[in-house]
């Protein structure tokens, strides 16, 4: 199941143009109208972004910097099902149990993430989710998360499935750089953002303490989730190089023999985790002066129970 949704992702990954990008700001988010000045665009496209199943595109709205982000088809899919099942529940549909009509979803969970982790005790600064303005095609049920997402009619990879149904968010802006960018930090930069980490993985235990929902939607299958090495097997044979192939295959054997087959993984603490807490996710600044610190993280896209 986890390996066909990752192949699938690469079928079903947005294709959407800027213009259509534009043409979501304005339905979606822009309540009154695009305005008539052309000098003073109430929204605007800058460009696209990298993504590895998403599309991401720098926006401004008002002026002000915000991302908006296409979801991939898979997860697209998982969230329309859970909100079908959930106003179903809500009607009494005998068909559904309670069990299915409660699932959260990935795009849920995520929504949920933001908007635990602005609360200030954590000293923390992602995206938030930017509620839809004016949209016929947005959920606007009871539930309190479906007005963070708009779903459109868009283009895939695929041909054959395309058009379909892709859920639509707009973020705001994490301000600062990514620290890849930064050709050479101190030493108290790599501290601020271990602490950082710490602060967000306390915060992330914190939300699945208290939520039940979130946490059972981050213990998903996940293909790039380390407890799932094994699963690469199939696809050492396409490497070209025998000495990467030899190097790949010795990695996982030792991982079977000291983590699975010893039950030293059983050992290791789980929790939601980040899971892609690296350079080009970690926003930096030096607004102070003081040194480059850390302003900000991005990317909750591999954050499972792990």
């Amino acid at each position: 199941m986890g390996n066909e949704d990752e192949a699938r992702r690469k079928l079903l990954k947005p294709k959407v143009t800027a213009e259509e990008a534009l043409s979501i700001l304005i339905d979606c988010y822009i309540p009154d109208g695009f305005g008539t000045n052309p000098e003073l665009p109430r929204c605007e496209v800058i460009q696209q972004l990298d993504s590895y199943d998403d599309i991401n595109y720098l926006v401004k709205i008002d002026g002000n910097k915000a991302l908006l982000k296409i979801h991939n088809g898979v997860e697209s899919e998982q969230f329309i099902a859970s909100h079908v099942r959930k106003r179903a529940r809500k009607d009494n549909d005998a068909d559904v149990t309670d069990d299915a009509a409660s699932r959260t979803c990935i795009i849920d969970m995520h929504t949920a993430i933001y908007e635990h982790l602005a609360d200030p005790k954590y000293s923390l600064t992602t995206g938030r989710s930017i509620p839809v303005k004016n949209s016929p095609s947005s959920s606007n049920d009871d539930d309190d998360r479906d007005n963070s997402v708009c779903i459109r009619d868009l283009s895939v990879i695929s041909e054959e499935h395309s058009p379909m149904q892709l859920v639509v968010r707009l973020q705001t802006w994490v301000h600062g750089s990514p620290l890849s960018d930064v050709k050479w930090c101190s030493i108290d930069t790599l501290v601020d953002a271990g602490c950082y980490l710490g602060r967000m993985s306390h915060a992330l235990d914190d939300l699945a303490a208290s939520d039940k929902d979130v946490l059972q939607a981050s213990k998903s299958y996940h293909a790039w989730d380390g407890r799932h090495m094994v699963d690469i097997e199939p696809y050492i044979s396409h490497l070209d190089d025998n000495d990467q192939r030899n190097l790949v295959t010795s990695i996982i054997a030792s991982f079977k023999k000291e983590i699975i087959e010893s039950g030293e993984g059983e050992k290791f603490r789980m929790s939601i985790n980040h899971a892609d807490f690296n350079d080009a996710n970690i926003i930096v600044s030096n607004e102070d002066g003081t040194g480059i610190k850390v302003s900000g993280v991005i990317d909750f896209g591999d954050t499972v129970y792990r």
